[in-house]
């Protein structure tokens, strides 16, 4: 559930204690920043009856000797929305990442049918079968725990700032579409988000959280996983069987030590073909380096604007040439720059924080830097081959 105020905040409250203000209409709130008063400061009698008398989000801030404060309009009234979209979300994720499991190992839990229209093959679902659906479900369970820890990361570290946010939106995809049976996961943060120290803060839960699980998930797939008889690439090592086709994976700098460590076989040479486990870790730590490319809004966005705002721009620009040349190698980054342009329109910097406070804390910079570390290692520059 989102966060939200019962009571409708009267801004009056806190007018005559502030020097200047202004009021900005945002899409779900109503943003009141300003300056208090010269002569008032954030523990006086006054300032505290009216952070008490407040019902939203309240944001003080004291830097260079003078106190601003950001205060937070809930505009909508989100009162009587349930949870009833994003658990039917969830359960029709569930139930393609469930096929796309049953696929791996050969059965077709939808019966898929291929309707022809010249040279166009359109595949759709005929039936439904229970028993070949959960097949999948040594694939589907884990990999939705990684998905929902990245985003309740997001979710939660929201709340702890009093940021609103929506709970998880899954993306139901069909499997004979996307070997995954989904297209990933995201919340909408509905409020601003004030600070660099917060921005870091919800930017930086998620990759921690889907990198803690599929670390030791990988590991334990890999020793589950078995070597089997052809040839292999040091490019390309690993092999799932979706719907009876071999689908090559890559590897990064993590991936092969926990596979030199782990897995059966000699890495590079002999075929590795991925227990359910090994394919979730892959995917989790994948997901997470997509996620930390320093893009407009995605979480790598968020965390370099928060640790070095005036840097976040340049860099942006950097790694989208970058995903050029690396296209020849894999088309697939052609599409994710396309799809990151179209989804921030054209734009690759991200957004001002209403207080750019000058230091965010030693704590938050050297995390910061582990997240530039743990994007390098899990960053895999040729994922799939079919």
């Amino acid at each position: 559930m989102a966060l939200r105020s019962e009571v409708k905040p009267d801004p009056g409250l806190w007018l005559p204690l502030l020097a200047e203000y202004r009021l900005t209409s945002l899409p779900n709130d109503t943003l009141l920043q300003g300056t208090l008063r010269p002569d008032l400061d954030g523990a006086s009698p006054e300032v505290q009856a009216a952070l008490r008398a407040w019902p939203a989000s309240c944001y003080l801030h004291h830097e260079d000797g003078a106190t601003s404060v950001a205060l937070v309009y809930h505009a909508t009234d989100e009162r009587g929305r349930g949870p009833w979209l994003h658990l039917a979300l969830f359960a029709a994720t569930l139930v393609t990442t469930m096929a796309a499991g049953a696929l791996m190992v050969g059965l077709d839990p939808f019966a898929t049918e291929v309707f022809r229209l010249g040279e166009m093959r359109i595949p759709y679902p005929s039936g439904l079968s229970w028993a070949a659906l959960r097949v999948g479900a040594p694939f589907a369970l884990p990999f939705m725990g990684v998905l929902l820890a990245h985003e309740m990361g997001h979710y939660l570290a929201a709340r702890k700032h009093r940021v609103r946010a929506t709970l998880p939106y899954f993306i139901p995809f069909p499997p004979y579409l996307s070997i995954i049976g989904t297209v990933g996961a995201f919340i909408r943060l509905k409020g601003p988000i004030v600070r660099r120290s917060i921005l870091f803060d919800v930017g930086a839960a998620g990759p921690l959280a889907s990198f803690a699980l599929s670390v030791p998930l990988l590991a334990i797939g890999f020793a589950l996983s078995t070597a089997v008889p052809g040839r292999a690439t040091a490019e390309a090592p690993f092999v799932i069987q979706f719907a009876g086709q071999a689908v090559w994976l890559g590897t990064g700098a993590i991936v092969h030590v926990l596979a030199t460590l782990f897995a059966p076989g000699v890495l590079g040479e002999t075929p590795i073909l991925l227990h359910p486990l090994a394919l979730v870790g892959w995917l989790g730590l994948f997901i997470t380096a997509l996620n930390l490319l320093p893009l407009g809004q995605l979480d790598g966005g968020h965390i370099l604007y928060a640790l070095v705002p005036k840097h976040q721009s340049t860099a942006a620009r950097l790694f989208m040439v970058a995903l050029l040349p690396l296209g020849f190698l894999w088309w697939g980054w052609w599409a994710w720059a396309l799809l990151i342009t179209l989804m921030h329109r054209g734009r690759l910097n991200h957004p001002t924080v209403v207080q750019p406070e000058k230091h965010i804390g030693r704590t938050r910079r050297i995390l910061g830097l582990v997240l530039v570390i743990i994007f390098f290692l899990t960053f895999v520059p040729v994922p799939l081959n079919i």
